[in-house]
């Protein structure tokens, strides 16, 4: 009986340290992106980055530039492209 009890303590000591875990769900996507400038190169690399999370982000993201729903963090590698500019992002979507 005493197994018993020490497996339910286990479990629950299992989800309460999951939960944390659970709510802090994150994705990660890239994306290359070329334009006329750095800014908007950058803009268009987080906009795809966007749709691939969820389609149904993608509306909002263009009204407001947010991500309704995430934490965003993004980093960017911007190098001259001949009278252009090409950025690679990278960028991680948490659930808030």
């Amino acid at each position: 009986m005493k197994w018993v009890q020490g497996l339910v303590a286990a479990g629950a000591m299992m989800v309460a340290l999951g939960a944390p875990l659970a709510q802090a769900e994150c994705v990660k996507k890239g994306a290359v992106a070329t334009a006329g400038s750095e800014e908007w190169a950058k803009w268009y690399a987080l906009e795809t980055t966007v749709q691939a999370v969820s389609w149904g982000l993608w509306p909002g993201f263009l009204q407001n530039g947010k991500v309704e729903g995430y934490n965003v963090s993004d980093k960017y590698s911007c190098k001259p492209d001949g009278s252009q500019v090409t950025c690679r992002a990278a960028v991680t979507f948490c659930k808030k």
